[in-house]
């Protein structure tokens, strides 16, 4: 399963966005996050779309958020900001799978009432966007959750923009929705992207530990088209292989009795309940 994330700057322009669209198909994502974008970035009749309500600036269909599947849909999940924020539930290879696309505020978003203080609405919205990621996990047990989009932060290596608190308060939301990010600046391959992104993709632990970055770009193209001011990611997210077919357990039917255990495993690891066992214990047999 291929997920990418992109803040495509409302996507404006027809031939930026054919320029879009051919890097979005060069990624050959199953889900897209795009964030600031415009209906006019459709995707194609391979996915479907979930959008944001329409934003009462700019001009007619644009959207803060949109998530692109090529996953069946199950349903639109509801969401406590319907303006900056949607989910859905989708059938996947990996399983039941919750997406959340966000934008979070940047540092002068003034908020509601246009007078917040620098970087207080971004402190402000973090942990109430978070508490509803652990809610949807919560109501989806058996779901996998991946929120992405942009996160208006860079996580490890230098500062580029984003404030310690916010870093603080997104590690703590994710951690309590059993969640991990996979594209900090460290986990980016070296020489893609100029500084650490801001735009992340964030998954359930069980799918972080074999998921990698795919592929990274900046928002201004080969041929000089600045496309977007913020950079794009692609991540490779698989589940991790059945714990029977990483190591083999005591009382497995191959090692029915101590003579076969002991020939097949006598360099080995064994799997015995939750505790891995060395093969000088197996020799001893059981107690």
């Amino acid at each position: 399963m291929r997920v990418g994330t992109w803040n495509v700057q409302y996507a404006a322009g027809r031939q930026k966005n054919e320029r879009r669209l051919r890097r979005i198909q060069e990624m050959n994502c199953d889900v897209w996050i795009l964030t600031e974008t415009h209906d006019d970035l459709a995707l194609g009749t391979a996915y479907q779309a979930v959008s944001t309500t329409p934003r009462a600036s700019g001009r007619a269909g644009a959207r803060w958020t949109t998530i692109w599947s090529r996953f069946p849909s199950i349903e639109r999940l509801t969401v406590l900001d319907p303006h900056r924020t949607v989910a859905a539930l989708f059938e996947s290879p990996v399983g039941l799978l919750v997406v959340y696309g966000t934008v979070l505020p940047w540092g002068t978003d003034r908020g509601p009432d246009g007078n917040a203080a620098g970087w207080t609405e971004h402190h402000r919205i973090i942990p109430m966007q978070a508490k509803e990621w652990a809610s949807l996990q919560g109501a989806h047990p058996d779901a996998a959750l991946c929120v992405a989009g942009d996160l208006n932060m860079n996580l490890g290596g230098a500062h580029y923009y984003g404030t310690a608190r916010g870093r603080e308060l997104l590690r703590a939301g994710l951690a309590g929705a059993d969640l991990s990010c996979v594209t900090e600046t460290e986990m980016v391959p070296h020489g893609q992207l100029s500084h650490g992104p801001i735009d992340h993709i964030c998954i359930s632990r069980r799918l972080a530990r074999e998921a990698k970055v795919a592929g990274a770009w900046e928002g201004t193209d080969a041929d000089g088209h600045r496309l977007s001011d913020h950079s794009g990611l692609a991540v490779d997210a698989t589940p991790p292989p059945p714990q029977s077919a990483r190591r083999p357990c005591f009382g497995d039917s191959r090692f029915a009795n101590r003579e076969s255990n002991n020939a097949v495993l006598k360099s080995r690891d064994v799997f015995v309940g939750p505790r891995c066992l060395n093969a000088s214990v197996i020799e001893k047999g059981p107690p």
